[in-house]
C-alpha cells in the first residue's frame, strides 16, 4: 500500500477507537478519527444509519480531499464504512474491518437493547456506561488502573440514547438481505482486510465467501473484541503492516 494514503478510523458502539499507541505505527501516513453523530463533540445529535454515513462522507471529503482513504472500522462502525465504500467507492481505497458486523449474529448486545422501550433501554444502558469494571470484565480485560481509565473514557464518549439509537440502526441494517449484497459489491471492488482478536475471533460471524474474498485475515494474539483498548500497540502494528509501505515507515 502507498503510505501517502490517509487512514480514517471509524469507531464502534463505545469509545473513539484511536489513540497514539496505535496511530504512531501509521507514520508517515496521515490519519484522522471523526466523532460520528451522537458521539464526542457530536453527542447531542440523533443517530441513524444514513446520518452516520453522511457524517463519515463529509469528514473524508473535507479532511482528505485529494485522495481516497483507508477506512479502519471497529464493530458496528464497519456497517457505516462498508456503506460508504458502496455508495462512494471513489472515496475509499480499502476497508479494514476490525470484528465489524457482517450479519445480525454480530450485533451481540445491540439485539437485546434495540427491542427495549425507552425507559428500560435507558436503565440498562446507563448501568453499563456507569460500570467500567464490568465493561472490562465482559471482554476478559484486566482491571488495571490504566485499563480502568481507558474504560471510563470510552464509556463517557457517548450518552445512553446514542447507544440505543445506534443499536437499533445496526440491527435494522444487518437483518436485511440487501446488506449482504452491499458487502459483496464492496469485496468485489475494493481490498478488504479482516482483523480479529484471538479471544473473540470464534464468535465473529464472517461468511465463508467473505473470508475467501478478503485481501488478508489477521488474528491478534491475546486480545478480545475491545482490542484497541486492551493492546493498542499490537493493533497499531498490524494496521501499519497492512496499510503502510514497510520501507517508508522508518524506525518507530
Amino acid at each position: 500500500m502507498d503510505s501517502a494514503i490517509p487512514v480514517v478510523f471509524v469507531h464502534g458502539l463505545f469509545g473513539s477507537f484511536a489513540g497514539p499507541a496505535a496511530t504512531r505505527h501509521l507514520s508517515p501516513a496521515e490519519f484522522s478519527a471523526p466523532d460520528l453523530r451522537g458521539y464526542g463533540h457530536e453527542r447531542e445529535v440523533d443517530v441513524s444509519l444514513e446520518g452516520q454515513v453522511a457524517a463519515l462522507r463529509s469528514h473524508v471529503e473535507s479532511r482528505h480531499p485529494e485522495t481516497p482513504v483507508h477506512l479502519v472500522a471497529h464493530s458496528i462502525g464497519a456497517v457505516y464504512a462498508f456503506t460508504l465504500a458502496d455508495e462512494s467507492p471513489d472515496l475509499v481505497e480499502t476497508v479494514t474491518t476490525v470484528e465489524g458486523n457482517f450479519t445480525l449474529a454480530d450485533a451481540f448486545w445491540s439485539r437485546s437493547i434495540a427491542v427495549l422501550d425507552e425507559d428500560r433501554a435507558r436503565s440498562e444502558i446507563e448501568g453499563r456506561l456507569g460500570d467500567p469494571r464490568a465493561f472490562l470484565a465482559g471482554d476478559a480485560i484486566a482491571a488495571t488502573d490504566e485499563n480502568l481509565a481507558k474504560a471510563v473514557d470510552a464509556l463517557a464518549y457517548q450518552p445512553w440514547r446514542t447507544v440505543w439509537m445506534s443499536a437499533s440502526a445496526i440491527v435494522d441494517a444487518t437483518s436485511k438481505p440487501e446488506y449482504q449484497e452491499l458487502l459483496s459489491r464492496v469485496f468485489a471492488r475494493q481490498r478488504v482486510h479482516l482483523v480479529a482478536g484471538e479471544r473473540s475471533a470464534g464468535g465473529w460471524d464472517v461468511p465463508g465467501w467473505a473470508r475467501d474474498a478478503a485481501a488478508s485475515s489477521t488474528v491478534i494474539p491475546g486480545v478480545g473484541h475491545m482490542m484497541m483498548l486492551e493492546n493498542p500497540d499490537a493493533v497499531g502494528r498490524v494496521l501499519g503492516d497492512l496499510l503502510v509501505t514497510p520501507e517508508r515507515r522508518g524506525a518507530l
